[in-house]
């Protein structure tokens, strides 16, 4: 009892401290989440208390050098204030994308982001860090004799065994997802591309290629293919449709598979770093190429991505971790069929596709699977619930390629429309659920080619060629070489064994 009336005056202002850093700044990444009842409400209150223990932990070991925290605590805390007050209202993800534009973005076009009510935030925040530093400036007991310090240690120690056990628990919520941002931000991406040489060319004319690059969309579950379930009505009734079941890939999170679909990296390529990438390649071949993504960029392919002549993101400020995320259908709003005339076109779309949370990639009218998850608990849900919304998510992804191929019906062009999903999707398999994990289910992905009437016309041997190809099992290392041997690219070597358009 003595040494806690000892430490009384300690243990109140860290209580105090982060009741108020709770309210201000890591409660923020909480308001949004769909519970969906008593026992997910439960779980993320767990979460949340788990997370504020860590934070207690990071925050005593940084109060220790008090002249640096009394300086540096005030400023910090108002910034995370603000990143956090973008987020109680309008649910952005605190990412790279967001750290590059509040550096990069100039000062006339950030006056307008302000307002009354975020003014009074920041001022408030502001006026409560200089009131807690009055505070702690009186404090007698804090440093490494304290008991408190054993308790922030075994914190601190408790935030990298839940990182360990699931990457992202907690590093995805404000404000550890600040720091992490900034990091990666900061650092240069691990592959480096390769400039092609000058003699790269083509001698195709009037070449139109659409890929739509998808997410977690795994082939059986596609109608097309043999799924008991009608998710693809819409394509099945398209005339020139090619669907490819046998598509692998062991790379299975965005990040390192995307940079790998969109290089001459290959699945089996682990120590070499340096790599060319599709678009440079294209572009020494006088193609226009451009990107309209619907999900902000990972700095592992972010180099590949800027070395397209035009680069469209639509909602850079919400990503797949936001529950306000524009529908992939506001995507085919930047696409313009006729934005060139005779020039030979790559456009990458880039969807969100079949993410978690599965619900909020889709509008209602799309609901046709029910009952359908109504918590982000994975726990509190059932089996049938989360099968059902994701595979509302493919009768969402039917009506978006659907509507391209009829937007792509309309040219006159030589057409050709690839779609792959960038890995797959665990569904319950040895109880797992999502991706990112060791669980051949993820590994795959959902494939499809359609073609014009004027490309069937124009190339009746590379048609035969696709149709003979389709059964046969190809990696996700296809795309690059396929793209580049129907692009009849001279000057640069591809592997004809990789392309779908190649007999061997």
């Amino acid at each position: 009892m003595e040494k806690i009336k000892k430490y009384k005056q300690e243990i109140g202002f860290h209580a105090l401290l982060n009741v108020i850093v709770s309210f201000f700044i890591s409660l923020s990444s909480y308001v949004h989440i769909p519970y969906g009842g008593v026992k997910g409400a439960f779980v993320y209150i767990i979460h949340f208390v788990v997370l504020q223990f860590t934070l207690f932990g990071f925050l005593y070991v940084y109060s220790l050098s008090k002249t640096f925290f009394r300086l540096t605590f005030p400023i910090l805390f108002t910034i995370l204030s603000a990143l956090a007050f973008w987020v109680y209202t309008q649910d952005i993800t605190v990412e790279s994308s967001i750290i590059q534009a509040i550096l990069e973005t100039k000062f006339d076009i950030a006056v307008d982001t302000l307002s009354v009510p975020f003014g009074f935030y920041l001022i408030s925040a502001f006026i409560v860090s200089l009131f807690l530093m009055k505070k702690f400036q009186k404090l007698k007991q804090n440093n490494i004799k304290s008991p408190l310090f054993i308790i922030a240690i075994i914190a601190i120690l408790s935030y990298f065994i839940a990182e360990n056990y699931r990457f992202g628990v907690l590093k995805r919520r404000l404000p550890y997802n600040s720091f992490v941002a900034v990091k990666k931000y900061l650092e240069k991406p691990k592959m480096q591309l390769i400039t092609p040489k000058n003699n790269v060319s083509s001698d195709k004319k009037n070449l139109d290629i659409i890929f739509v690059l998808g997410e977690s969309v795994r082939a059986d579950h596609i109608s097309i293919n043999g799924y008991h379930r009608e998710t693809t009505p819409l394509l099945s009734e398209q005339n020139n449709i090619v669907s490819f079941k046998n598509i692998f890939t062991p790379l299975t999170y965005t990040a390192i598979s995307v940079p790998q679909i969109l290089t001459n990296k290959s699945i089996t390529d682990n120590s070499i770093t340096s790599f060319y990438g599709l678009y440079s390649i294209l572009n020494k071949a006088d193609f226009h190429t451009e990107w309209i993504g619907n999900q902000s960029i990972e700095k592992s392919y972010e180099a590949i991505i800027n070395t397209n002549k035009k680069v469209t993101i639509i909602d850079p400020f919400h990503s797949v971790l936001s529950f306000k995320k524009k529908k992939d259908l506001a995507l085919l709003d930047q696409f313009n069929l006729n934005i060139t005339d005779n020039k030979n076109r790559i456009s990458t779309i880039h969807m969100i596709g079949s993410h978690w949370y599965y619900n909020n990639k889709y509008t209602k009218e799309f609901e046709k699977f029910t009952p359908v998850t109504n918590s982000k608990y994975v726990g509190a849900l059932s089996e049938e619930q989360l099968i059902n919304s994701y595979d509302n998510t493919i009768l969402y992804l039917d009506y978006f390629i659907n509507s391209l191929i009829e937007k792509l019906k309309t040219s006159s062009k030589e057409t050709l429309l690839i779609y792959l999903s960038d890995h797959g999707e665990i569904l319950g398999e040895n109880g797992q659920w999502f991706h990112a994990q060791n669980n051949t289910a993820s590994e795959n992905p959902a494939m499809l080619v359609w073609y014009s009437e004027s490309f069937k016309i124009n190339n009746p041997e590379i048609v035969k060629n696709l149709l003979n190809n389709q059964y046969k099992k190809f990696s996700t290392d296809f795309l690059f070489h396929s793209i580049l041997d129907i692009s009849n690219i001279k000057g640069f070597e591809i592997n004809k064994r990789q392309s779908i358009f190649s007999k061997f």
